[in-house]
């Protein structure tokens, strides 16, 4: 992915960092920004926690959008014409959690690639979070825009993590307790998932990491970076540790999530006694996340979440998974299993 880093607007006197004097600008490499003084270093090889990429599902979209305005952000006035008008705060939100990826993790992604939390204009908004956008050079305009941008970083983002899940390494060979080199280049072993991903998503560690990197490159650590900060700067709260567990997702949900039972089609919702309401036919309007059933056009039908399915359209494996959304399960018919977790039902052409 392009590295976007941010932009700092203040005088080049302040600028001090490791190397340049102090009155030198350090401009980005690849981006031709201006790069922030190094105040903060991160061990490469751990540079975010498993649950800073995966955490946050408690965040709301009033939460997002109060701390865009409190940044001053472009965002905090955009709506995408092609996402139905949706705010960029619902967007963030609502793209990231489909994803369980923490819309916190997002809003420095967007700022490491591109500054859009903090700049008052709509540059780089085609672009905000580098998805589809390789070192080389261009993007891949199926992926421009801003909704499309934080789908696209959030569904690539859960790939990666899929695979490291099933102790795979990820597309590019990432994998903890394995050493590769960035780009940079630096030779890494990651210590846990969370380096891992990002490190696939952008192979540079950068100037914000202990060991190696290059100063004049944003990397991988300024991720860390700008979550931490932007952690620090907001009450965004912890969220409840109840969680109920749903035989239909195979697993725990939050307090407020709603999934619709593969029994019976009924939804029911997590209370904060760690026990699910008596349900209804109609999805509640609280729900902070949900489990629908997914229609199929293949199959003519709605079926449960966890399904999966090989399409008509492309031939290939899918499974239902969180928000009614279709995910890429391009191992289900081997191991009966796919990105949200063993197959409830498999459907073969």
């Amino acid at each position: 992915m392009n590295l976007r880093c941010t932009l700092l607007l203040l005088p080049a006197l302040y600028l001090v960092g490791c190397g340049p004097s102090e009155s030198e600008v350090v401009v980005d490499e690849l981006t031709g920004q201006v790069l922030e003084p190094v105040t903060t270093e991160y061990d490469m090889h751990r540079l975010l926690e498993d649950s800073d990429i995966t955490g946050g599902q408690w965040i709301t979209t009033a939460q997002v959008q109060a701390f865009l305005q409190q940044k001053g952000s472009y965002l905090a006035t955009y709506k995408d014409p092609a996402w139905s008008n949706k705010t960029a705060a619902a967007l963030i939100v609502e793209r990231s959690k489909a994803y369980t990826i923490s819309p916190l993790y997002m809003l420095a992604r967007i700022q490491t690639e591109s500054s859009l939390i903090t700049s008052g204009t709509s540059t780089n908004l085609a672009k905000a979070t580098g998805c589809g956008c390789p070192d080389s050079g261009g993007c891949t305009i199926s992926y421009a825009g801003f909704g499309n941008q934080i789908e696209c970083s959030a569904k690539k983002l859960r790939g990666y993590l899929t695979d490291l899940d099933a102790g795979r390494a990820t597309i590019s060979g990432w994998k903890p307790g394995v050493t590769k080199s960035t780009s940079d280049p630096c030779s890494v072993k990651p210590a846990n998932k969370a380096t891992a991903a990002l490190y696939t998503y952008t192979p540079w560690v950068g100037a914000y990491a202990i060991q190696c990197g290059r100063s004049d490159i944003g990397g991988s650590s300024l991720v860390a970076v700008k979550y931490n900060q932007f952690k620090s700067e907001y009450a965004w709260g912890t969220g409840s540790t109840v969680t109920c567990y749903s035989g239909t997702v195979d697993g725990n949900v939050a307090v407020g999530v709603c999934v619709q039972s593969s029994s019976d089609g009924i939804w029911r919702q997590c209370l904060s006694d760690g026990t699910f309401t008596a349900g209804t036919t109609t999805k509640p309007t609280t729900c902070t996340a949900s489990w629908p059933w997914c229609s199929s056009a293949t199959l003519g039908k709605s079926v449960p979440a966890r399904t999966c399915v090989q399409s008509s359209g492309d031939l290939q494996w899918h499974q239902c998974g969180a928000e009614g959304l279709w995910q890429s399960a391009p191992n289900a018919a081997s191991t009966g299993s796919g990105p949200v977790g063993t197959c409830f039902a498999t459907y073969a052409l």
